[in-house]
């Protein structure tokens, strides 16, 4: 069948559009291996390529998987033998930029690095960051419900979004590209698809709200005496009216010294075995420096680096999104929680025991949002974990529902996670997500088996 579905395709969208075999091996996979498992892409330029594809591909009950920079770590992306691949990266332009009203409207395709640089020149900011900025794509950080370092001032890609652009699994075009903040119009049809996974249609365009872009007037990494300090000493600094925090990042010890002598920054290293550590970036060099130095004389803080310049700076968060772990590691296993703040310090406390009691040579490493919540948490020792994963994740998961916290919180659920979604999530709402995924995609082709178990 796939020589015929190539043939069709190559008619609806030209031979320059449509990739398998060896012009589709050259293709860098992303973080998955498998996501071109397929063997069969197409690369839509327009919505209505794409409407033209969904459509062919609903006739023909021919499986869809969209995908963006291939970036995602939950298995979202992944393709199999007998499906299509929709890869967005032919729809990247940024459609218009209005700096009077702070939107902007782009097409799915587009990375966050170059909007972000687009809009910058207009003095403004989409509001939102990550590690992989140079290849995440809009689409696919809707599409996730992306969140970052910057969730804590401006929210998740949710509350980025003001409008968006939707082809459905049979062809139709959803357009509710609105461009203002305002527009009650009863259900809010399109909030459906931000955080799918692309399991109910795909997004081609996006309207985004933007905001004024401040600059870092300075960033410290900082030795915290524990992290209940350090919550304190974010809140306090998010409090200050002289001055803004613009970034509050955790990292655990470990993961600073593994990560900053795998560099070769071996002062740096000297912070993480103080214990765990956080990265400050604020607008006011001097308003920074006073606090932290209060808060080493209130015994909240037991170390603190200003950064003196950008390569300073550049050295600093390359130890925070830099992953030397998983290079150490390589068979570990990763966990992407959110934790209220007033819970995290104990949460983290308790896993360490239950860790410890479950095997005394399993080592936890975090890094985090600490402004959030969010901690990306891995589990690692120097054989493989793999096979230990249901276990492990158990101990993760205990207690995380009680305290008020979620098991997934900004890399979604794809493959990896449907199990827990189950486990986890409340059976009402599971059951209205299945039913809003036969009411929209009857057929089921699209990214089957992601989200939600078969």
């Amino acid at each position: 069948m796939a020589p015929l579905h190539s043939e069709r395709l190559i008619g609806l969208l030209g031979a320059h559009a449509v990739r398998s075999g060896e012009a589709l091996s050259s293709v860098d996979a992303g973080f998955d291996p498998a996501n071109l498992d397929a063997g069969l892409a197409v690369l839509p330029r327009t919505t209505q390529e794409v409407a033209d594809v969904l459509g062919y591909c609903s006739a023909h009950g021919l499986s869809v998987v969209p995908q963006g920079g291939r970036t995602g770590l939950s298995g979202a992306a992944r393709s199999a033998h007998g499906q299509l691949i929709m890869m967005m990266q032919g729809m990247a332009q940024i459609v218009a930029i209005d700096a009077v009203s702070h939107t902007a409207i782009v097409e799915a395709g587009c990375t966050l690095q170059t909007l972000e640089e687009a809009v910058r020149q207009h003095g403004l900011t989409c509001g939102i960051d990550l590690g992989a900025r140079g290849t995440a794509t809009i689409g696919g950080m809707i599409a996730t419900n992306a969140g970052g370092q910057e969730a804590f001032r401006f929210g998740p890609m949710r509350q980025r979004i003001v409008g968006l652009e939707i082809v459905l699994p049979d062809g139709r075009v959803l357009g509710d590209l609105t461009q203002v903040i305002k527009a009650n119009g009863g259900y809010d049809i399109k909030q459906l698809f931000i955080g799918s996974e692309g399991t109910l249609g795909i997004v081609t365009r996006a309207c985004l709200r933007l905001s004024p872009y401040e600059a870092p007037g300075t960033t410290a990494l900082v030795s915290l005496v524990d992290l209940n300090s350090g919550i304190r000493l974010f809140r306090r600094l998010e409090a200050l009216s002289h001055g803004r925090l613009l970034r509050a990042e955790l990292m655990s010890g470990n993961h600073v010294s593994l990560s900053a002598r795998d560099h070769g920054a071996d002062a740096l290293a000297e912070f993480g075995e103080q214990g765990d550590c956080a990265i400050f970036e604020f607008t006011d060099q001097a308003v920074l420096e006073a606090e932290l130095g209060l808060a080493f004389e209130e015994g909240l803080i037991s170390d603190a680096l200003l950064c003196k310049n950008e390569k300073e700076r550049d050295a600093v968060w390359k130890i925070r999104e830099d992953w030397a772990v998983d290079r150490a590691f390589p068979h570990g296993l990763w966990f992407d929680l959110s934790v209220p703040l007033a819970g995290m310090g104990t949460y983290i406390d308790a896993l360490h025991a239950r860790l410890h009691a479950h095997d005394p040579a399993v080592q936890l490493f975090y890094i985090g949002h600490l402004g959030d919540g969010n901690l990306h948490i891995t589990v690692n020792k120097p054989a493989p974990m793999t096979a230990h994963y249901k276990a492990i994740s158990a101990l993760v998961y205990e207690e995380l529902t009680a305290l008020g916290g979620f098991f997934s919180a900004e890399h979604g659920i794809g493959l990896e996670k449907r199990e827990a979604l189950a486990e986890q999530s409340d059976p009402v709402k599971l059951a209205l997500m299945r039913d809003i995924k036969r009411l929209i995609d009857p057929s089921g082709i699209m990214n089957p088996g992601k989200v939600l178990q078969p």
